[in-house]
Order: C-alpha cells, then sequence, then structure tokens
C-alpha cells in the first residue's frame, strides 16, 4: 500500500482507482467510521440557525466525509508530496467548518488523522503529524475556553489516527508478504526447471551414450557372433527400459541416485565400449550425505570418458568425502578444441557443479598422471 506498487498494476485514472480491489476493502469499515456522524447532521438541523448556513454546512461536511473516503485509495499510488499536499488540502476543508461549528470542528479531525495514518508511508512523520494535530486540538479548546469539556477529542484523535497508522502498516507487511510468496513459487519454478534440465541431462545422456555404443558394438558382432549381438541388443533393450523408468521418475521428482548402483552401471558401460573399467566393489565408505551426489559425478564423469577421452583405461577411486575418475586417454585439450569443451564445459558437468555447490563439495577437472583426464569432486565444507 505504502510503497507504490509496482507500475503495470498501477491503476490509470481516478476511476480505476476508486474501483480498485484495495479500494472496496476500504469503503466498508471507512463507512462504519462514518455512522456516528449522523448524531451530527441531526443536531446541526435542530439547532438555531438561518437554513442557508445550515445547507452550506452540511454540504461542507458531505465534502470532508466523501474526502475521507476517497482520499486514500487516490492517494496509495502517488508519491509523498503529492500526498502530503492533499493531507493539507483536506485540512484546510475542515478549516471552513470553524465559523459554523466552532470548536466541535476538531472532531472532523479525527478523519483527517485517519486519512494521514493511510497514507503517509514513513511511520515517524505519521506518527509526528497525528500527534501534532492532536496537540493543535488541545491548543483550540484552550484558547475556546472548553478545554475541561473536548480535551478526550484530541486523544481519540490521536489514537485513532496512530492505530490507523498501524493498521495500514499491517496490510502493507501482508501485500510484501504475499508479493514475496509470489517471488518464491516463481524462484521455485525455475529450480525446478534447473533440476530437471540436469536430470535430464543425466538420464537421457548417460543412456543414450551407452545405447549408441552398445549398437554399434551389436552392428559389427551380427556377422561374426550372432549370439553375442543377441546379448547387446538384449542389453540394449533393458538399458532403455531403465532409462524410461528414471525419466517418469525424474519428472515425478522421486528419482534417488546410490553410489553403488552407478559402479554397476559404469562397469557396464566401460565394457561395452571396449575400456577396462578399475573399479571399486562399492560405495559404501562414502559419507551418506555424498553419495547422492558421488553417483551423478560417476555417470556423468564415464560418460565422458566414453564419449571423448578415446582411452584404454578407465580409474575411479572413492573416499568418504572424494570422488576421483581418471583415464588414459587424449587429455584435457586446448581450449577450443572439440573434445575439451565437450567435456569441460559442457552442460553436465555445468550442472554437476551447481549440484556440488548445494551439497558443500567442488568438482575440478585437471591433467592426471596417466596422461589423461583427471575428474575430482570432493567435499569443501
Amino acid at each position: 500500500m505504502f510503497s507504490n506498487e509496482v507500475e503495470e498494476r498501477r491503476p490509470a485514472g481516478f476511476r480505476a482507482r476508486l474501483t480498485h480491489q484495495a479500494a472496496r476493502r476500504w469503503y466498508p469499515g471507512a463507512l462504519i467510521g462514518l455512522v456516528y456522524q449522523i448524531s451530527v447532521l441531526a443536531g446541526l438541523w435542530t439547532s438555531d440557525g438561518s437554513l442557508a448556513e445550515k445547507i452550506i454546512t452540511t454540504f461542507l461536511l458531505v465534502l470532508v466525509y466523501a474526502g475521507f473516503l476517497a482520499l486514500p485509495p487516490l492517494l496509495w499510488w502517488e508519491g509523498e508530496r503529492t500526498r502530503m499536499l492533499a493531507i493539507a488540502g483536506y485540512f484546510a476543508l475542515t478549516l471552513l467548518l470553524i465559523p459554523s461549528l466552532g470548536e466541535i470542528t476538531c472532531w472532523t479531525w479525527v478523519y483527517v488523522a485517519c486519512v494521514i495514518g493511510m497514507v503517509v508511508a514513513r511511520p515517524v512523520l505519521s506518527t509526528a503529524l497525528i500527534v501534532a494535530l492532536g496537540a493543535v486540538q488541545l491548543v483550540v479548546f484552550f484558547l475556546a475556553g472548553s478545554f475541561e469539556d473536548y480535551w478526550f477529542i484530541a486523544l481519540v484523535t490521536v489514537s485513532i489516527g496512530i492505530m490507523m497508522s498501524a493498521f495500514a502498516r499491517q496490510i502493507d507487511a501482508l501485500r510484501k508478504l504475499r508479493s514475496a510468496q509470489g517471488e518464491i513459487a516463481r524462484l521455485a519454478v525455475i529450480e525446478e526447471r534447473s533440476r530437471f534440465s540436469r536430470d535430464m541431462h543425466d538420464v537421457l545422456g548417460h543412456s543414450l551414450t551407452v545405447v549408441t555404443v552398445k549398437s554399434e558394438l551389436a552392428r559389427r558382432l551380427v556377422p561374426v557372433d550372432p549370439a553375442r549381438a543377441e546379448a547387446e541388443l538384449a542389453d540394449i533393450e533393458r538399458l532403455t527400459r531403465s532409462a524410461l523408468a528414471d525419466l517418469r521418475a525424474a519428472v515425478a521428482g522421486y528419482r534417488e541416485m546410490s553410489i553403488s548402483t552407478e559402479l554397476a552401471a559404469a562397469q557396464a558401460s566401460l565394457a561395452a565400449a571396449d575400456i577396462t573399467a578399475h573399479l571399486p566393489r562399492n560405495g559404501e565408505e562414502v559419507a551418506p550425505d555424498l553419495r547422492e551426489l558421488f553417483g551423478w559425478v560417476l555417470r556423468e564423469g564415464v560418460t565422458n570418458v566414453i564419449r571423448h577421452s578415446g582411452s584404454r583405461n578407465c580409474w575411479v577411486t572413492v573416499g568418504s568425502d572424494a570422488l576421483a575418475i581418471e583415464d588414459d586417454g587424449l587429455g584435457p585439450a586446448p581450449v577450443g578444441s572439440v573434445p575439451a569443451a565437450a567435456a569441460v564445459r559442457g552442460s553436465g558437468l555445468a550442472g554437476l557443479a551447481e549440484r556440488a555447490r548445494t551439497s558443500g563439495a567442488t568438482v575440478e577437472i585437471a591433467a592426471g598422471t596417466r596422461g589423461g583426464t583427471l575428474l575430482t569432486v570432493r567435499r569443501t565444507a
């Protein structure tokens, strides 16, 4: 309410502001605040005085009431300077009632205090204006000689004004909270899209690579070893079914990664690519909170070895807080060459880096001691 809603949501024109949803929520409570004015009007029309004076006073009172209803919706989307000028004009309007109502005019300043509370954004300024208004009321009552009869009006003005100010700030905090909730929901969607993108790359990239390698192997084996070719085709069918199950699980967001399972899958994938695998028997020594991350790194690292390394051997070592994948292939190529660009800057390893950061780990790529590439992930925190 106070902080000027974003430009695209700002109502265009007075009519749009007066019919805005926030304005419609304001009117019922404001109308209730005007109910007691019925007694004021009744007292005016039963008092002594000319008809013309009663009509003019009633007209001015109606303007005061209308200002109380309309000013907050009209000013919520304005700057502070415009708000202050409008409040000053509204206060000046009430002063026109002094010739006919005298010190009773101070009752209308309760509405001025309410408008201040509802439209002045800064708490200190709002409170200062409301308290100053109450002080002016006390001065008026003192000068008019009616201090003992009407001093409580100042107390009513200040208390209601500050109450409205606090109420307005509560509404503004609620609006900001809803806006923050919307932003959180938007960021959650972005994060879920990022997760889904990484999962799709990790699931389909690895599975399709293995299927491609096995398909090429089966094609070569058909004329020389039909039985083994048939076994490879059956393995391809199993892999595609497994990939489909992983894909469905990724969509549902329930797929879990296991380092031990990935070690077994890596053994089969490397064998299908004619790469000798040197792997540990299992990943039980890995810290439980790192097993899923290490599983993803192992899958992506082995996939890159099969795709890009041109190696004959692949070594995987695991520890409680570290995993290393090394090959004896071409090694990290200079920046700009196809293998290095694909292996080092690919979306798969970028996704792994994101996963690692969320788990307090880092992913590093360097030249290995065996002439190939060394991919390492380790806990840093």
